[in-house]
């Protein structure tokens, strides 16, 4: 299937959570999780001072991308996944700052998304210099109108050898639009979609979901340890 109705199917499809997911929206003694507007994951036994917020893939369930963000709440971050409207992140790319509205006791914000949530995460903090003290990109990268090379902000890009979705060569094109200070983390046998734990998605990788999302916990946390 080529890019284009690979694309298009996204669209007009709806990519769903999976049973891994629900279960990691489940509170216990380490992380206390609410669910609303935004998913929110608090760290039970400190006050976190760095937030961090991941905006979905396009049409995809915000719920899914639980497991990754409760393991940064275990170690200490409160962690945000907004459910935006029809699951389109470009229908409130300002949610970021609603969120940092309500939450004035974080004192840094470390911004970034999945697939379309990724791009819309870049037009944020390109839109709003000087608020996030990190960027990341998972299967992402910014749109050409939100390029920023010359912007002095950490940044890291994280995808999977087995993404035939945003393929290669859409992020080699993108890296002149990075910041200077960005790392790029290559998942060898990764795929599209297992940032997630999705339920109804075709899945190219040929490592277990539980695998990628390992190593994209420990990207971020690596990345939020240089922050």
């Amino acid at each position: 299937m080529s890019s284009f109705y690979t694309r298009l199917k996204i669209t007009l499809g709806s990519a769903n959570s999976d049973e891994h997911a629900l279960a990691a929206l489940q509170s216990d003694d380490k992380v206390t999780v609410s669910e609303g507007k935004d998913i929110v994951f608090n760290p039970a036994s400190c006050a976190p001072t760095t937030g961090i917020i991941l905006y979905p893939g396009g049409r995809c369930d915000a719920r899914a991308y639980a497991p990754v963000m409760r393991s940064l709440a275990s170690i200490g971050y409160r962690a945000f996944i907004p459910d935006m409207p029809l699951r389109l992140a470009v229908l409130d790319v300002n949610r970021a700052g609603k969120i940092i509205t309500r939450n004035p006791d974080i004192e840094k914000w470390v911004i970034g998304g999945h697939s379309m949530g990724g791009a819309m995460a870049a037009s944020y903090v390109f839109k709003n210099p000087g608020v996030a003290s990190g960027l990341f990109f998972m299967a992402s990268y910014p749109s050409g109108m939100h390029a920023m090379p010359d912007v002095e902000l950490p940044a890291m890009m994280i995808y999977g050898t087995h993404d035939f979705i945003t393929r290669k060569s859409e992020f080699e094109a993108s890296y002149d639009r990075l910041p200077a200070a960005t790392d790029f983390i290559a998942i060898e046998g990764g795929d599209h979609y297992q940032f997630g734990s999705f339920g109804n998605v075709e899945v190219t990788a040929t490592i277990s979901r539980e695998e990628q999302q390992r190593q994209t916990a420990q990207a971020l946390t690596s990345f939020l340890n240089r922050i």
